[in-house]
């Protein structure tokens, strides 16, 4: 399997995995087994070359912490340096490669070397630059690229089969049972006891069926494609798989991005940024509406904004962003009313320190303290007269804290 990375400007970032070879004479179990549910089986080799080799293991060994990373480095190293020193040619398309086995285990599945990869070219983009050697004495680094949510999926493409019909109607009629198999993602005997799933077509013409879930999406081809592909040489079957492959992606991008607006709203310190979080979301989906208003197009997204993860998502989503924005609204008022109390306490001060002369004369001349200049004795005793306020208001507060603790204390 060859693997192709797309880097959207929103950060983004996707893998596709396209196998070299296809599944020519396979019959409906060996597609669902090995094509449809390819993801959950065990890889046994990985092959690459000598740069993709270094970078993916210096990727894995700065994950580790500190002290695992050097009580391993011996082992590391003799694994690396056997594996270095065992090249493999390979030759692909017109070109012969010398490749490298990564893989040292079994334990790995499809899924853990996509999301492997995609760390990969995620630090690369973080550094500036993709990293082949190993800093034994870096500190640890904590791979957030993949986030709290990511999203895979196989998507079949099928150009020919047996008993092909000309009519894509037709051709699904008569292999219904390969269509419901794939879209379930499990082999269906020949007698269904269960009712059909309601499968819709997205094509809306009668040369193929392009059929599409959240789970599995299946391209299946009518006799009139092989037809028109060999009629036309500026026409191949790479541009149609291209065209579902990117409203695939497309599909793909909507779920990640409301998934993802959901962790914005977390970040979110005031109702002004959840309105701005809102705001922007708002732009999203006029984009959605921009980009496609008829046709086949806007009949796909239809069934993409259908889908049950999406649509529970979004029910999410709007109820976190009331349920922020009134948590929010209700801290800010908390911190306005503070800052009012606060207010009128620092006023209470300053208006008690005005009265200052007339209640610390008596004091003074009883003390027998006496000022040659009587602004200084005014100022002295607006002073004298600030510090009794503030020890009182100290005093009262902490006084009712502890009848407060007391109280709790009892009642436990």
């Amino acid at each position: 399997m060859i693997p192709y990375f797309k880097i959207y400007a929103g950060g983004i970032i996707s893998i596709s995995l396209s196998p070299v070879l296809g599944f020519e004479g396979a019959t409906v179990r060996e597609v669902i087994g090995k094509e449809v549910n390819k993801s959950q089986r065990n890889i046994n080799s990985v092959l690459c070359e000598r740069a993709l080799y270094l970078a993916c293991t210096e990727s894995q060994m700065s994950q580790m912490p500190l002290q695992e990373r050097i009580a391993q480095r011996r082992g590391f190293e003799a694994t690396a340096k056997s594996a270095l020193e065992a090249p493999q040619e390979l030759e692909f398309l017109d070109e012969r490669l010398t490749v490298y086995e990564l893989m040292h285990t079994d334990q790995l599945t499809l899924t853990d070397i996509a999301r492997n990869l995609l760390s990969v070219v995620a630090r690369a983009v973080t550094l500036g630059a993709v990293r082949t050697r190993i800093n034994w004495f870096s500190r640890q680094y904590r791979d957030e690229s993949i986030g709290e949510y990511w999203h895979g999926k196989p998507i079949i493409y099928i150009r020919s089969h047996t008993r092909q019909k000309k009519s894509s109607t037709e051709n699904w009629a008569a292999h219904k049972r390969l269509v419901n198999s794939v879209m379930a993602r499990v082999h269906l005997t020949d007698v269904v006891t269960h009712a059909d799933s309601a499968r819709s077509d997205m094509r809306e013409f009668d040369d193929f069926n392009n059929f599409y879930s959240e789970a599995v999406s299946l391209m299946l081809s009518s006799a009139q494609v092989e037809s028109f592909v060999e009629q036309n040489n500026s026409y191949t079957f790479n541009n149609l798989t291209s065209d579902i492959q990117v409203l695939n992606e497309a599909s793909h991008f909507i779920r990640i991005y409301y998934a993802y607006a959901s962790l914005d709203l977390d970040r979110c310190k005031t109702a002004i940024d959840v309105a701005r979080l809102e705001l922007e979301i708002l732009k999203f989906e006029e984009s959605l509406l921009s980009a496609y208003k008829y046709g086949e197009i806007a009949k796909y997204f239809d069934e993409v904004k259908r889908g049950d993860h999406l649509t529970t998502v979004c029910k999410l989503l709007r109820k976190k962003v009331e349920i922020v924005r009134k948590a929010l609204e209700l801290d800010e008022k908390i911190a306005s009313e503070t800052y009012t109390r606060r207010t009128t306490i620092i006023f209470g001060i300053i208006a008690s320190a005005t009265l200052s002369p007339e209640l610390m004369q008596p004091f003074a001349k009883f003390y027998g303290v006496n000022f040659a200049d009587e602004q200084v004795g005014k100022l002295v005793g607006i002073g004298a007269s600030v510090v009794v306020v503030v020890s009182l208001l100290a005093s009262t507060h902490y006084m009712f804290r502890f009848f407060n603790w007391i109280t709790r204390k009892i009642k436990i």
